[in-house]
């Protein structure tokens, strides 16, 4: 396949200014300093936290007007161009959604990139807060919320800085990526594409430094670098805000096959999107990190959460920052691209996926760049890519299973389940009470065998577990 001439030197004379163009921090430049924090604190967490952007606006207005011009200067109608297009206006949103930090038109932004709690899927009546409430009530009507493994010691910051040091150093090709201690930053960990940097107090379990290897390296920073290795695109490097839903659920596929996704990461990812509605519908930071302590959520777990969804936006509430509504929704459509494109051993066509950051929708016309010789195969693979003998035959095995009705399987094992509940001990939430509750509260979710209700108008009781 070829494509023509034009269009490649379009391609290349663009693309090379976008590659040139210094990638924007958006997270980092509406990041809220450690002041903030310490000060909430230190007042009683009974005020709202009172935040300054400093924003170059001027800075801003020139790059945007610099891009408006690139745009205007690219010309036809090749699938390709259509490509290019897409990725010179990715850098205008985001730079008009930092430029708009601490106003309510910041919110309204990032409601049009990301969308927000309730933004559909593709067109049908399912919304994201749909997805987080059926994935919070099949977790609590089924008792997980209840099971504990025995305590584990956790990670301290050096110990996941030197855990993740020796994973990269082990990687074949390595990856170019320092591993820090930073008592700056506000959140427990930041990554970019050439560092990740962890807050010197902050420990891990587990599963949750198991979660960040695959979720940190083995996605956001092995696209970027796979970005940047393009000779002709490297501004694939940063994908801007149109590509955030399928990265991030990208990295939630990696945590999740991974088996490092556990039931608190799944809990807390649903929650957001919650807060993200109540943001939406007025909830203040207060009003937010008060719910979250409700529910039992520790008090820098409850900030962190609460401030993720007021970042950039207003802490009076009505004007969220809604990115984290996007995080369940980009799983649910990489786990659907995955699911119709590996049934039909597709492997080149999800390379693709990780040749940089890039968005769904882009897989057409990346596959015809590449048929071209414009894009290069990914130089790195994620773990669960070069684990292609066991990719596949676990998508093969869950076509099939998209088509039982768990409801009779859950019938004919009633009993046992009703038994199993009683008999628990009552240190691990058992008990005949604990039973006879439980079933109370399923009770109340449905009848006997029935599928169990997320919000919405479809069934549940088919959604394979991986």
């Amino acid at each position: 396949m070829s494509i023509d001439r034009a269009v490649l030197e379009q391609l290349d004379r663009v693309g090379g200014r976008l590659a040139e163009g210094k990638a924007l921090k958006l997270l980092e430049d509406i990041a809220w300093p450690r002041e903030v924090e310490e000060r909430f604190f230190a007042a009683g967490e009974d005020r709202l936290p009172e935040v300054e952007y400093r924003v170059d606006r001027d800075g801003l207005a020139r790059r945007v007007a610099e891009l408006r011009e690139l745009l205007a200067s690219i010309d036809g109608d090749a699938p390709a161009l259509d490509w290019l297009r897409d990725n010179v206006r990715a850098q205008i949103q985001a730079a008009e959604l930092l430029e708009a930090a601490g106003t309510a038109a910041f919110s309204a932004r990032s409601q049009e990139l990301y969308g927000g709690a309730r933004s559909r899927f593709f067109g049908s009546s399912l919304r994201n807060i749909d997805l987080a409430e059926h994935l919070t009530e099949r977790l609590r009507v089924h008792g997980w919320d209840e099971a504990s493994d025995p305590e584990e010691e956790p990670l301290d910051a050096g110990a996941l800085r030197d855990m993740l040091a020796a994973r990269v150093a082990g990687r074949a090709p390595r990856l170019d990526l320092e591993i820090t201690v930073d008592p700056r930053i506000t959140a427990k960990v930041v990554a970019g594409m050439s560092r990740v940097r962890i807050r010197p107090e902050a420990t891990f379990a587990a599963w949750e430094a198991e979660g960040l290897w695959h979720h940190e390296v083995e996605t956001h920073a092995l696209t970027a670098h796979n970005g940047a290795a393009q000779p002709r695109c490297a501004f694939l490097r940063s994908g801007g805000p149109r590509t955030t839903r399928t990265q991030e659920g990208l990295a939630i596929f990696a945590e999740l096959y991974s088996r490092s996704l556990s039931i608190g990461r799944l809990t807390r990812l649903a929650e957001r999107v919650r807060l993200v509605d109540m943001a939406e519908q007025g909830a203040s930071f207060l009003d937010l990190y008060r719910h979250l302590r409700e529910r039992g959520a520790e008090r820098r777990d409850a900030y962190f959460d609460a401030q993720r969804v007021c970042r950039g936006g207003l802490v009076e509430g009505g004007a969220p920052f809604t990115k984290d509504a996007c995080y369940l929704a980009g799983l649910l459509e990489v786990y659907a691209f995955l699911a119709a494109v590996l049934r039909g051993g597709l492997r080149d066509e999800v390379e693709l996926l990780v040749c940089g950051r890039i968005a769904l929708d882009d897989i057409a016309v990346l596959a015809e760049l590449r048929a071209a010789g414009v894009l290069e195969r990914p130089r790195y693979l994620p773990g669960w890519l070069r684990a292609w003998q066991t990719l596949l035959p676990y998508f093969a095995f869950t076509s099939f299973m998209d088509g039982i009705d768990l409801g009779p399987v859950e019938r004919h094992f009633q009993e046992l389940l009703r038994v199993a509940a009683d008999a628990r001990p009552a240190g691990e939430g058992g008990g005949a009470a604990a039973g006879r509750a439980r079933r109370e509260r399923r009770a109340g979710a449905r009848t006997a065998g029935a599928p169990v209700s997320c919000g919405a108008k479809v069934s549940c009781s088919r959604t394979p577990a991986p």
